[in-house]
């Protein structure tokens, strides 16, 4: 039974691997990346082995290291997302009685049924990482923040709140260390928009 299983497992992944490359053929997902329907993903990005990618998008030149988790998140172009980071977690109802999903939401994972009806209750809010941000290893970024473009968040971080356009953030929570640029070159990067180019262009931009 234990070999018909893994059979079974090897099978199924293979056939989600040719899908995944059939559905975004200008992008590199590697062997066992799990990716929903309403997803999508910008050309000569990188998808690395064992992510799951849910409801959200991804710009273009932009990798995520492997075993990471995407949710309802819309990611820029040319980010750097290191493994093991959770984008999106989702949320539970805290002035009820208890937390436990029985409670506010009829289809649950116990398939218990004690409601009539869902809550009235937003479990996931979408999140917004903009352009060049690079994310650490085993970063959290909860529901509903944006991470502005460029910014950088340390290892091991939990972004809590919106973190600003070429900040460097760390901590539990997440708190401004510093900014990487002055105001005025963080000004004139943003007017640039450089992200929207080539790499090619971009090498051959006049920086000063």
């Amino acid at each position: 039974m234990g070999a018909f299983r893994a059979l079974l497992f090897s099978s199924n992944s293979h056939a989600r691997d040719i899908v995944n490359r059939k559905q975004f053929p200008e992008a590199i997902i590697d062997k066992n990346v799990t990716i929903t329907s309403d997803s999508e993903i910008g050309k000569n990005s990188h998808l690395l082995s064992g992510n799951i990618i849910n409801h959200s998008k991804i710009g273009n030149y932009t990798y995520i290291g492997r075993n990471s988790m995407v949710q309802n998140a819309e990611i820029g172009n040319f980010c750097s997302i290191s493994h093991e980071v959770n984008i999106g977690l989702g949320s539970h109802p805290i002035h009820l009685i208890s937390t436990s999903p029985i409670f506010y939401k009829r289809v649950n994972t116990f398939n218990i049924q004690v409601v009539d009806k869902d809550l009235d209750f937003i479990e996931f809010k979408k999140i917004k990482i903009e352009h060049d941000v690079w994310l650490g290893a085993r970063v959290t970024i909860m529901d509903g923040v944006i991470i502005g473009t460029g910014a950088i968040v340390a290892t091991g971080a939990v972004v809590t709140k919106d973190v600003p356009p070429y900040a460097i953030v760390g901590g539990v929570p997440a708190k401004i260390i510093k900014f990487r640029f002055d105001e005025n070159e963080r000004n004139n990067l943003l007017k640039s928009e450089w992200w929207n180019e080539s790499p090619w262009d971009i090498v051959n931009m006049n920086w000063k």
